[in-house]
C-alpha cells in the first residue's frame, strides 16, 4: 500500500508538470521520480536483505529537498541552452511510459533517446536521470548503477560536491540491491571523501567490508568511526565494536581484540563479554597464578559460575589460600543451586564440605590469637584477607588501610587490589577506584583492578 501511494504521488506530480514540456519541467519531473523511487526501492530491499537493512534504512530516510537540490541544479549552461525538439519529444515519450507504468517501454525509449545522434552536454544528463529512474523502478539495478556512475563521472570538474552526494546515495542503494558489494565500498568511500553528511554511509561501509571479509579495512574504518564518535561525545554502536573484534581476531591482533573487548564491557556490559574476557586474562603469558582465586571471584560477580567443577575449584583455591570461610560460602551456594551433592561425585563433594568445616572450626579458634599477633603490615594484610573472606568488609578495609599506611608489604599490588574490593563492597565506589588506580608492580593485579573498575550490574 505504501508503494501504491507513492506511485499515485508520482503520477500526480507528473501531471502538474507535463502541460508544457520545458527543460526546467523535465528536471523537476525527474527530480521527484528519482527521489520517490529511491525510497520505494529501499523499502523493497528491506524486506529482502535483513543483514544490512538496519543501516540502509537510515540511508533511505533522505531529505527529499536536499536530493532534489542536487538534481535540479545544473551547470549554468543549462539555463541558456534549449533542448532540441526531437530530443524533448522522445524524452516526453519515455516519461509518459513511466507515468503509465510501462517500464520496458520507458527503458527502451530512454535508451533510444540517449543513442540519438548529437546528444548535447545539456541533454545527456537529463536523459540519464530519466533512464536511472526507469531502471530503478524496473529493478534493473545493474543498468541503474552504470547510468548513475556515468552521470556522476561525466559531471564537470566544477560541479559542487553537494550535487553529487545525493546521486551517490542512490547509487549506494542500487549497488546493495544488486549485491555488488565491492562497488558499494568504492562509492561509499567517494561519498565520504566528498564530505557526505549522511550518518548511515560509514556504518554501511563497515558492514559491507565485514561481509567481504576485508578485515584490515574494517579495523581502519571502525577506528575512524570511533574517532568521530568520540569527538561527537557519543558511544560507538555495539554492532560496530563487535565487527571490529571479529576482524581483529581474524587478523590475530590479540592486543587489539582485548582492547575492543574492554570497550564493549565498558559501554555494553554483558555476561557473555565477561565470560570471554576473564578466561583470556588467565591465558596471558605473564599471568600470575596467585590470582586464580581472584579470577573466580570475578566469574562469580559477573554471573559466570555455572558448573559444579567451577565451584569445587574455587572452594579448593580458597582453602589453599587459608580462607575456609570463603570456601564454605562457595560450597554452600553450590549446594543451594543443586550443583553439588548429587551424581557420581556426591561423596567427594561431601568430603570437601567436611574438610572445609574442619578448617573453619580451627580458624575460628585461632582467630583471637591471630588478631592480637598481627603487628606488621604483612600480618595485617593477611588478617584483612580473612575478614574479606568472611564478608566483614568494614574490618577488612580498616586492616588493609593500616597495612598500606605501615608500608613494607611483600605483595602491595595484591593488597591494593583487595583493599579496593573491600571499599567497593562498602559502597565507597570513588575511593575504590582511586585504590585500584594505585595498583602497580604486578601486571595481573593491574589487569584485575581495571576489570573491577569496569564492572557494573547487568540487567
Amino acid at each position: 500500500m505504501a508503494g501504491l501511494n507513492l506511485m499515485l504521488l508520482v503520477q500526480k506530480s507528473m501531471g502538474s508538470y507535463c502541460n508544457e514540456l520545458t527543460e526546467a519541467n523535465l528536471r523537476d519531473i525527474v527530480t521527484e521520480l528519482i527521489s520517490m523511487l529511491f525510497i520505494m526501492n529501499t523499502l523493497v530491499f528491506f524486506k529482502k536483505s535483513p543483514r544490512l537493512s538496519s543501516a540502509l534504512k537510515r540511508i533511505g530516510r533522505l531529505t527529499l529537498a536536499s536530493f532534489a537540490f542536487c538534481l535540479v541544479i545544473s551547470a549554468p549552461v543549462l539555463a541558456q541552452t534549449p533542448i532540441r525538439p526531437e530530443v524533448a519529444k522522445s524524452l516526453q515519450a519515455a516519461q509518459d511510459a513511466l507515468k503509465a507504468g510501462q517500464l520496458d517501454s520507458a527503458l527502451a525509449l530512454s535508451q533510444q533517446t540517449l543513442a540519438m545522434p548529437g546528444i548535447t552536454a545539456v541533454e545527456k544528463p537529463l536523459i540519464q536521470r530519466t533512464l536511472a529512474v526507469a531502471a530503478l523502478q524496473a529493478q534493473n539495478f545493474p543498468l541503474a548503477i552504470s547510468t548513475l556512475e556515468n552521470l556522476i563521472q561525466e559531471m564537470p570538474d566544477s560541479t559542487p560536491a553537494a550535487q553529487k552526494r545525493p546521486l551517490i546515495e542512490t547509487l549506494l542503494n542500487a549497488s546493495q540491491q544488486a549485491q555488488d558489494f565491492p562497488k558499494l565500498v568504492d562509492w561509499a568511500r567517494i561519498y565520504l571523501q566528498l564530505e557526505g553528511s549522511n550518518p548511515s554511509v560509514r556504518p554501511v561501509l563497515i558492514q559491507t567490508l565485514s561481509v567481504l571479509k576485508r578485515h584490515g579495512e574494517v579495523v581502519q574504518e571502525v577506528n575512524e568511526k570511533m574517532r568521530i564518535d568520540e569527538a561527537a561525545k557519543v558511544k560507538t554502536p555495539e554492532s560496530e565494536l563487535r565487527m571490529l573484534a571479529v576482524s581483529q581476531r581474524q587478523l590475530k591482533d590479540e592486543a587489539g581484540y582485548s582492547d575492543t573487548l574492554k570497550r564493549l564491557l565498558q559501554n555494553y556490559p554483558s555476561k557473555a563479554y565477561w565470560a570471554e574476557m576473564i578466561p583470556r586474562l588467565a591465558r596471558q603469558a605473564n599471568f600470575n597464578p596467585r590470582f586464580d582465586l581472584d579470577l573466580y571471584r570475578l566469574l562469580e560477580l559477573t554471573g559466570n559460575m555455572e558448573d559444579a567443577i567451577e565451584y569445587v575449584d574455587m572452594a579448593n583455591l580458597a582453602l589453599k589460600a587459608g580462607l575456609p570461610a570463603e570456601a564454605m560460602r562457595v560450597v554452600e551456594l553450590a549446594y543451594a543451586k543443586s550443583l553439588l551433592g548429587k551424581g557420581s561425585d556426591a561423596a567427594n563433594h561431601q568430603k570437601l564440605r567436611q574438610q572445609i568445616q574442619l578448617r573453619l572450626t580451627e580458624d575460628e579458634k585461632a582467630m583471637p590469637a591471630l588478631e592480637k599477633s598481627a603487628k606488621d603490615a604483612n600480618a595485617l594484610a593477611s588478617l584483612a584477607d580473612v575478614y574479606a573472606a568472611q564478608q566483614k568488609w568494614e574490618q577488612s578495609q580498616a586492616h588493609y588501610s593500616k597495612a598500606l599506611a605501615m608500608g613494607g608489604l611483600r605483595r602491595e599490588a595484591e593488597t591494593r587490589l583487595h583493599a579496593g574490593i573491600a571499599l567497593f563492597k562498602l559502597g565507597q565506589k570513588e575511593q575504590a577506584h582511586t585504590m585500584w588506580d594505585s595498583v602497580q608492580g604486578d601486571a595481573t593485579a593491574l589487569e584485575l583492578a581495571q576489570l573491577w573498575k569496569t564492572w557494573q550490574p547487568v540487567n
